[in-house]
């Protein structure tokens, strides 16, 4: 729009709001009565009484007073025009922090936007900060938009991130990567990408932590059981199962993965191997008294069929139930590539105190349930590292607090949740989810929705799509006391004649009736249809509860030169370097890498070899005794010259009547089965 149209446009409201503007009420009246006073003071009848000071200043006092509030009122149309585009027309509140705008000075914050009416930046302190920030909209209107500003200036104050993003978009990773560039903390960039492991840290969700915590984020991937108590009951057995096995791991020093989990949990072999391993690192100890005493409800005692014993595994199976196999995919292909290591690049609470930007893609629209239960488990392994954090002293948790974004939260959300808005906040830990509807909160539990949602003292809210979700993010944003008017009327006509009698009599009637009334009731600040119509980047901000906003989000992007400067994405790696807990270095498990050991047909294999083994020996102790014994005929040979060579017959004669005869077929027989 030019400046002329723009012009124009100003002109032709404020022509239309002169022509339409009432006059009327309390200020208006005493306004032109002020006006009308100060006139009149200057006829010669008066002017002659107030000409001596002060009274000379009252017509001119009234006069200015009165012209001021009506001029006021008629610049009504100019004092509601917005410094941004917005479609509420609203006033938004004064911002609740002030920053410092000298030389040198930090801001102790976050810039969230600008206010449309007067173009104020809007800044969220730290305190505030880590009571958590909530994003809601659909699809493309600037939820990533208004994260991207608060993690451009979370990189630049040297604070650190985790940004989850679930879809996968590789925009986003170029510019977390160019963020990182311009700020000079490119050293610091991790990424964890299952869907190109060729540029991903490695990661292992499952190594660190108690053994507790680590069953309880494996659970995560077996969906909730409270309203089925057979299920919840086997999920318990699972979780009991899970804890020993863990503890037996670390008591051992082993350093375990993913798919070494999925080896123990399908495979009684590898159960016995780990519990030898225990009883040599840890004789008499308490891990080994009770994954012992887990094995022996599912030992199967030695047969005849059965020599060895061994471990029933449908019982086992049973216990675990579908544990094993959800873990197996991520043991396997790309997920396997950055997940099967002993010694990860990326330590989730490491990061965290290290103030690093880890950027964690999840791969859902190729890889739905794998992706969802990947992001979980990374849920958890942040549980995980909240509750370290909050044991430090105060001085040693992260500051600028630890941000973590969670984009398209709806996919991998679930009701463990509930916990991180509850406590990361004492240890400096700030939650940013982002979802597209409520819907994806309340399909999980009403009790999820409520902690989630109450917990967070900033909301977002762009462009919503639907009506149950612009309903409830019009109940977040509040109520106000308004007046309903209402308007009635009511018409009435009539007529009557006397048609028997001899004289004319008629009668005609007719009414009409208006009333109005006004009452007040509770009417929404913002209702659910100004909230499906907002404009894309434009949005309504509550913060605290008390207080409104509506903003506009700056989009903060890179030219292509810039982005020319900074280069293409290139992953940290670093040198592996063993992993030592407490100033001892463990083991790796090995259990994937030593599995022929513990599959079926190990045993076939061995009995194969043995059998092998022995046919061989007897071939070669034959093959001696042959040899033996063509040696001596030829010494003999040699002892009695001039005699005639003797024939084959008289040989074999000999041979027999040396008590060995050799077993032609029989040792043709073993060399075929040794070939």
């Amino acid at each position: 729009m030019t400046a002329t149209s723009n012009f124009r446009r100003k002109f032709d409201v404020g022509l239309a709001h002169f022509y339409n503007l009432k006059v009327g009420g309390t200020s208006d009246t005493l306004a032109a009565l002020s006006v009308g006073c100060g006139l009149l003071a200057t006829s010669p009848a008066l002017s002659g009484q107030l000409a001596s000071f002060p009274y000379s200043l009252l017509p001119i006092a009234c006069t200015m007073a009165g012209g001021a509030w009506l001029a006021w009122r008629a610049m009504e149309p100019w004092r509601r025009e917005h410094a941004l585009a917005s479609s509420l027309k609203i006033r938004s509140d004064e911002s609740p922090l002030e920053p410092d705008h000298n030389p040198g000075a930090t801001t102790g914050g976050l810039l969230v936007g600008y206010t449309t009416d007067s173009g104020k930046p809007i800044y969220i302190d730290d305190e505030h900060l880590m009571r958590h920030l909530f994003i809601i909209g659909q699809s493309g209107v600037g939820k990533t938009v208004a994260a991207s500003l608060l993690m451009f200036q979370q990189i630049q104050r040297g604070g650190g991130l985790l940004f989850i993003d679930g879809k996968i978009d590789a925009a986003n990773l170029a510019q977390i990567y160019h963020y990182c560039c311009y700020t000079g903390r490119q050293h610091d960039f991790l990424v964890i990408n299952p869907d190109d492991p060729d540029n991903s840290n490695t990661y292992n969700p499952v190594l660190f932590g108690d053994a507790d915590e680590k069953a309880d984020g494996i659970l995560q991937l077996i969906p909730s059981t409270e309203t089925n108590p057979g299920a919840d009951f086997f999920k318990q057995e699972a979780k009991q199962a899970l804890t020993t096995l863990i503890r037996a791991l670390q008591r051992a020093r082993l350093a375990y993965n993913v798919i070494d989990l999925t080896v123990l949990l399908m495979n009684g072999s590898a159960m016995l191997e780990l519990e030898r391993k225990l009883a040599t690192a840890a004789p008499g100890s308490a891990e080994l008294k009770e994954f012992t005493l887990f094995l022996d409800k599912f030992r199967v005692q030695p047969s005849p069929q059965n020599p060895a014993g061994g471990i029933d595994m449908k019982k086992l199976k049973d216990v675990f139930g579908g544990i094993g196999g959800r873990l197996y995919s991520f043991g396997t292909g790309k997920f396997g590539q950055i997940m099967n290591t002993y010694d990860p690049e990326v330590n989730l609470y490491e990061a965290i105190r290290g103030n690093k930007i880890v950027y964690c893609a999840l791969p859902t629209m190729g890889k739905d349930t794998t992706a969802r239960n990947f992001g979980r488990m990374v849920i958890a392994d942040l549980r995980t590292a909240i509750s370290w954090l909050q044991k430090l002293p105060e001085k040693d948790r992260p500051w600028p607090p630890f941000m973590a974004f969670c984009d398209e939260a709806g996919s991998y959300l679930n009701e463990n949740w509930s916990r991180i808005p509850e406590q990361s906040r004492s240890a400096h830990v700030f939650f940013v989810p982002a979802v597209q509807t409520v819907a994806n909160f309340q399909a999980i539990s009403d009790e999820l929705y409520e902690m989630v949602i109450g917990n967070a003292w900033t909301k977002l809210i762009f462009k919503v799509g639907t009506q149950g979700t612009a309903e409830e993010a019009a109940e977040l944003i509040g109520k106000k006391i308004g007046v309903l008017r209402s308007l009635s009327g009511t018409t009435a006509e009539s007529s009557s004649m006397s048609v028997l009698r001899h004289l004319p009599d008629s009668n005609m009637g007719a009414g009409a009736s208006m009333a109005s009334g006004e009452r007040e009731q509770e009417m929404y600040i913002i209702t659910p249809d100004e909230l499906k119509g907002l404009q894309k980047g434009e949005a309504v901000m509550t913060y605290g509860g008390d207080q409104i906003f509506n903003i506009r989000i700056p989009m903060t992007k890179f030219d292509k030169e810039s982005q020319a400067r900074f280069g293409e994405f290139r992953v940290n790696r670093f040198r592996a370097s063993g992993l030592v807990i407490d100033g001892i270095r463990w083991r790796p498990a090995g259990f994937f890498a030593n599995v022929d050991r513990y599959l079926s047909t190990a045993a076939v294999r061995k009995e194969t070899a043995k059998a092998q083994e022995e046919d061989q020996k007897a071939l070669n102790a034959d093959q001696a005794k042959v040899a033996a014994l063509q040696k001596a005929q030829g010494a003999a040979e040699t002892a009695a010259p001039g005699t005639a060579p003797r024939s084959t017959a008289s040989t074999a004669s000999s041979t027999a009547a040396s008590g060995f005869t050799p077993d032609t077929a029989a040792i043709n027989n073993r060399k075929q089965k040794n070939s």
